[in-house]
């Protein structure tokens, strides 16, 4: 498993801004009686921050390598483009926001606020916290760069509602329900122009109080519109989920529109011992106009590639999946590279007028495409590479719905088959298949090494993700 390495300390220059800016500083630390906040008398505490009313182009300075107990809640600031509003550290170091049980900062009602370089520290999500590290409400404008959350029981950054947001070269580890998530008002597609960049969710384990849905994923985008997802890492997300039935995946949306996942590796990711799921990546219920492309799954527990339509969800139709690659997923649910589900309440709207095509499948846990109630109208596979490295598998498994698909010239081949010089196990529902053998090498844009060379070149230095063990 790969694992991120976070040196002590990094050094950041101090930034001057100019015009009518106002700079707050926070130092506990400081040892004068005065403290109005300037760089020679800072406020010794967050709970200073409560009594200024912000203006646009204002810059809160958290004092490097100290924790600051505490939290910053900001409802209905308005920075401008020109002028947005700055939370930053300043000197030697990264300032780290402690916020015990709640969450760490709170825009609320917001405009261009920008969030960068400060660590955000809860008390666990089994421990007595009930919050989300950087909680995003009903705002826009907003940027999210360069942090680490962790020890949250709901999530390491979550946004809910407003759009325009930016979150980029951020950590998210160690939370309960999610490490980034997205999310809006029921049955809408309201949140708008979502980028989740160079990111990386680990260990975000499941919320211990939500016993009634998922929770433990890395990624997570609902209710958006025009959203994308590209150069992030989600491993061994989940594996603490409180609850049977339903579970994490890695990286995945539902109840989007245009949303794109790109250049991501998810791998290691789990479920609870009795839950479902626990795979790479996933277009769930109510995904539409959207494009998954040159993804790296690897050894997770569920499906590498989950193409799922849930009970009371909008149509799901219209989407890509193609270019990417599956090694040994579906470990313990779902056995196969790729799973196909919709549930049979909402087979009225079934899986619609998808193509997944030029993908390379590799499975040794189980099955190449696997369908459980799949219903699907003009579902199409081709082109894609399936090569089976067990005994006892195949490539197509599941019930009459797997029928309903459409299958061509996608090329098929076995390595037991080989190894025990049998023939190649055919597949009736594709009339133009191959049986041949293929390099199979990683695409050069999902090679392993070269995804992890791109995020260390664009995650601050303080992430190592180039390093295994």
């Amino acid at each position: 498993m790969h694992r991120l390495l976070l040196p002590i300390l990094l050094c950041v220059s101090m930034v001057g801004w100019a015009g009518n800016t106002r700079n707050f500083y926070v130092d506990s630390f400081s040892g004068g009686k005065v403290a109005n906040g300037s760089m020679e008398f800072p406020f010794k505490s967050l709970d200073a921050l409560e009594d200024v009313k912000f203006l646009p182009g204002d810059c809160i300075h958290l004092a490097g390598n100290q924790i600051l107990n505490g939290n910053i809640h900001l409802k209905g600031v308005k920075g401008t483009p020109d002028n947005p509003l700055i939370i930053t550290s300043y000197g030697a170091g990264i300032s780290q926001i402690y916020s015990a049980h709640t969450s760490a900062v709170v825009i609320d009602d917001c405009e261009n606020i920008h969030v960068k370089n400060v660590v955000v520290k809860g008390s666990g999500r089994k421990n007595g916290n009930t919050g989300t590290g950087i909680e995003v409400i009903n705002s826009r404008f907003i940027e999210i760069e360069e942090v680490e959350a962790y020890g949250f029981q709901v999530n390491g950054i979550g946004v809910n509602g407003g759009g325009d947001v930016r979150i980029t070269h951020s950590y998210v580890h160690d939370n309960g329900s999610n490490g980034i998530e997205v999310t809006g008002e029921w049955n809408t597609k309201s949140v708008r122009n979502i980028y989740i960049g160079y990111c990386v969710a680990e260990n975000n384990a499941g919320n211990p109080t939500v016993s009634d849905n998922h929770s433990g994923s890395g990624i997570l985008v609902g209710h958006a519109t025009c959203a994308m997802i590209e150069y992030c890492e989600a491993m061994n997300n989940g594996w603490d989920m409180p609850r049977s039935g339903n579970g994490p995946v890695g990286i995945w949306g539902y109840e989007s529109d245009r949303l794109t996942i790109q250049y991501c590796f998810s791998h290691n990711n789990k479920t609870s011992p009795t839950g479902l799921d626990g795979g790479g990546f996933d277009f769930d219920g109510g995904i539409t106009n959207s494009l998954m492309q040159y993804n790296l799954a690897m050894n997770n527990e569920g499906a590498g590639y989950g193409l799922f339509q849930f009970a009371g969800a909008t149509e799901w139709n219209n989407n890509i999946i193609r270019y990417n690659v599956s090694v040994n997923d579906g470990i313990k649910n779902s056995h196969a590279g790729i799973y196909v589900w919709c549930d049979p309440y909402n087979k009225e709207l079934p899986l619609c007028n998808t193509k997944v095509h030029d993908n390379l499948i590799i499975s040794n846990q189980g099955h190449s495409i696997s369908f459980n109630t799949g219903f699907s109208s003009g579902l199409e596979f081709s082109d894609n590479v399936f090569v089976l490295t067990n005994e006892g598998i195949k490539h197509l498994q599941g019930d009459e719905t797997k029928n309903m698909a459409i299958y061509k010239g996608n090329c098929y081949w076995s390595e037991a088959a080989e190894r025990q010089r049998i023939s190649q196990p055919r597949v009736s529902e594709d009339t133009k298949a191959r049986y041949e053998k293929t390099e199979y090498i990683l695409p050069e844009k999902i090679d392993i090494l070269r995804l992890k060379e791109i995020l260390s070149g664009m995650l601050p230095e303080r992430y190592d993700v180039t390093k295994t063990e």
